[in-house]
């Protein structure tokens, strides 16, 4: 399987696109994993982009002049991705990318192939070896689609912790849940923290918000105090962690070495970070204001 140019790959048919961004070997089948469960529930397709990363004193044609070595690395990583996805009900389509821009290239991949959702693995989220560009605060507050972020090199799904607290970004946490369970199986649990989340009003929001996903049937956990201590000691019980963004710009935080809080980042479970972009109003999606 040799390496593609990066030009948008034809022939979606309509369908939506989970673009899952490779660079390491050892969290390829998690992540491949998580975007063949996502594709499959939305009736999708999976890109998968291995993403080489050029040093800035090497040019791009110097580097795609090494046929033969960037052949067999490509083929080898992409390969295991067809077969990982091939697990699930949905097609796959491979293609290789060569930049200096590291993650930069990612969200332009994503656009350039109207992807609808973003799976990466969390030590990829520095592609660059953690330089990083001047612009990408800017980029990263700016989403093109869906992104979804794994800590970890494994995907074990048996049981999942979904905090939620509302919003665009829990609902991406939800969908992302109902997906890893009909695609992978395992049982699921709404946790809500805040003042009363233990309470008949945190029971009650759980339940509502459940029902509205498709969760229904999910186990519904309440705490109290702080959300990041709350999670942590919770998540410690569960195979992954399901976290989605509280506010903009988590990618922004993420790509430069932050897992949105230390409570979080303690934690030996497995964590999968979710952001879904802001709405924009009518006139900020045709004049590119913010």
């Amino acid at each position: 399987m040799a390496p593609t140019d990066d030009r948008p790959t034809p022939g979606s048919g309509g369908r939506p696109t989970v673009m899952v961004a490779l660079s390491n070997p050892r969290t390829e089948g998690a992540l491949v994993a998580l975007a063949g469960a996502l594709a499959a529930h939305r009736g999708g397709r999976v890109l998968a982009v291995h993403v080489v990363t050029v040093p800035d004193q090497t040019s791009l044609e110097e580097a795609a002049g090494n046929r033969e070595r960037l052949d067999e690395s490509s083929a080898e990583l992409l390969s295991a991705a067809v077969a990982d996805a091939a697990a699930f009900d949905a097609p796959v389509e491979t293609k290789t990318v060569l930049s200096h821009r590291g993650i930069e290239e990612v969200f332009d991949a994503a656009r350039r192939n109207d992807a609808d959702a973003v799976v990466m693995g969390y030590g990829g989220a520095r592609f660059a070896g953690g330089r990083v560009e001047g612009s990408l605060d800017e980029i990263a507050r700016d989403l093109p689609c869906d992104f979804l972020v794994l800590d970890g090199q494994r995907l074990d799904a048996s049981d999942v912790l979904v905090p939620t607290a509302g919003g665009p970004s829990s609902d991406l946490s939800a969908e992302v849940a109902l997906a890893l369970r009909a695609g992978v199986g395992g049982n699921v649990s709404r946790l809500r923290v805040g003042v009363g989340g233990g309470g008949a009003s945190g029971r009650e929001f759980l339940a509502e918000c459940a029902a509205g996903h498709g969760l229904g049937d999910a186990d519904r956990r309440g705490e109290t105090g702080d959300v990041g201590r709350a999670i942590e000691r919770v998540g410690e019980g569960y195979d992954l962690v399901v976290v989605g963004a509280t506010e903009r710009g988590l990618l922004s935080r993420v790509v430069r070495g932050s897992l949105a809080s230390a409570a979080i980042e303690r934690l030996d479970t497995p964590v999968l970070l979710a952001e879904r972009p802001a709405s924009r109003s009518l006139r900020e999606r045709l004049f590119g204001g913010r």
